[in-house]
């Protein structure tokens, strides 16, 4: 979205802002609730659901007013993404633990 794209409709006043605001100064309500600059009631719930909050957009380049939501989600970026993603081997191709042969003489 840019600065200038407006956003209206919230179920409430989040972040402590009028119903109707530019993108920009709902960007700058956040990062004053996150620095804890001011002391705005807690954000609503519906911010951390998978249902996020419910607005509208009037974007600035035009297209209407587009009904859609809000969420804050937290994501895990890996410094190596491909070590990250690499799968386990199959159960057996696991190396075996030393305690293995332990545990079968074991009657548990």
């Amino acid at each position: 979205m840019d600065d200038e794209d407006v956003v209206s409709a919230f179920s409430s006043n989040a972040f402590d802002t009028p119903p109707m605001l530019k993108f920009r100064n709902l960007v700058q309500a956040i990062f004053s609730w996150t620095d804890g600059k001011n002391n705005y009631p807690a954000p609503e719930r519906q911010w951390f659901t998978e249902e996020g909050c419910k607005c509208e957009v009037l974007l600035a380049k035009g297209g209407g007013w587009q009904k859609g939501r809000f969420r804050f989600r937290l994501e895990f970026i890996p410094e190596n993404p491909e070590a990250f993603l690499k799968k386990s081997p199959p159960a057996d191709e696991k190396p075996q633990s030393p305690l293995d042969d332990l545990r079968s003489h074991l009657d548990i």
